[in-house]
């Protein structure tokens, strides 16, 4: 287990590969072209914080905790999904790139893979082991994935 300090946000952008696939996690700064480089030239920018930033290509403003609610919470899975399904790469942040963003590609690859939940998440926390989804949001997930069943 990783423990950080409450708020914690690293001051270089940290962009994480989920296994071998066009899929990535990261924070903030992952999508700001003054701070990240862009070397991976991302074909979609799923920005889920409250604000878009530069490279943003779908903007699905989430909080870090109970305060979404279900429409939002369906509708940044849904375009993550369909996101994921198409031939380019993917990349989802938040602000620290350790709830929001863990908990829609965990949600992600729970459904398109047939995974559970903790296996995805698993897979996700292979690549950034600081990911870890607020309890709420981690709630939001399984009642998505019990739905599509």
């Amino acid at each position: 287990m990783v423990v950080r300090p409450l708020n914690y946000v690293a001051d270089e952008p940290v962009v994480r590969r989920i296994g071998d696939r066009e899929l990535f996690i990261g924070n903030r700064h992952a999508a700001d072209p003054d701070r990240y480089d862009r070397t991976l030239g991302f074909g979609f920018v799923l920005s889920v914080t409250s604000e878009a930033y530069p490279l943003t290509t779908h903007h699905h403003p989430l909080e870090d905790g109970p305060d979404n609610d279900w429409a939002a919470f369906e509708a940044a899975v849904d375009t993550a999904r369909e996101l994921y399904r198409r031939d380019d790469s993917l990349l989802v942040h938040c602000k620290a790139g350790i709830s929001r963003s863990s908990t829609l590609l965990a949600t992600i690859l729970a459904a398109e893979e047939d995974r559970t939940f903790a296996d995805a998440l698993a897979l996700v926390q292979r690549a950034r082991p600081h990911a870890i989804p607020h309890p709420a949001l981690h709630e939001w997930a399984v009642f998505y994935l019990a739905a599509r069943d």
